[in-house]
Formats: structure tokens, sequence, C-alpha cells
């Protein structure tokens, strides 16, 4: 199987734009502090770097059976992803006790209140 330059520069920038999505992902969740915001950090880099990723293979080595399983990979973690991502972020907000210190939290009362102008 030969591999065309049309070919491989498209599939060589995807795969190079999903490990850089990827990594600045990681740095993030180093970087930020808060939980939820660490969160917020690996579902965006992860779910963006492994389409990206999934589609530079897909163009490198054409359609086939190992294409589809790709795909089916993607749209399986893109469904998992923000099924975890909510179970993590229910439990930090049920279990940490200063979260109104580390969250602005404002009732519908206080943002109603903010509207009228009192």
């Amino acid at each position: 199987m030969s591999i065309s330059l049309m070919q491989f520069i498209p599939a060589a920038l995807l795969i190079l734009a999903g490990i850089v999505v990827m990594a600045v992902g990681t740095l993030g969740i180093f970087r930020i502090d808060y939980v939820l915001n660490r969160l917020h950090a690996a579902a965006m880099g992860d779910s963006l770097g492994l389409l990206l990723v999934a589609l530079g293979l897909i163009i490198l080595y054409g359609w086939s059976y190992a294409s589809l399983k790709l795909l089916l990979i993607v749209m399986l973690f893109w469904i998992a992803s923000p099924v975890c991502s909510h179970l993590l972020s229910s439990l930090e907000a049920f279990t940490n006790d200063k979260l109104e210190q580390v969250c602005e939290i404002s009732t519908l009362r206080e943002v109603e209140a903010e509207e009228k102008g009192e």
C-alpha cells in the first residue's frame, strides 16, 4: 500500500493538530486549580483531540473496516464522556462543603433581583 503525498499531508496535519489539542488539554488539567474547571479542560481537549487523530488516521489508511471502527470509537467516546463528566461534577457539587466559597453561586431570586435592578 503506497501513500501519496496528497494523503499524507492532510493526515499528518490532522494527527498533529489532535496531539496539540490533547497536549493543551493536559496542560490545562495541571494549570487550572479548581476541579470543575479542570474537568472542562479535560473533556474539551480529549474529545476534539480524539476526533482529529481519528480523522487523520482514516485519511492516512483509507476507508475500511478499521475506519468504521475508529468512527465508532469516537461516537462511543462522545456519548460516554459527557455522562462521566456529569457524574464527576455532580459528585464534586454534592461532596464539597466549600463549594460556595470556590464558585459564585446565585439563587434564582438573586438573579431576578439583579435583573430588576434591586
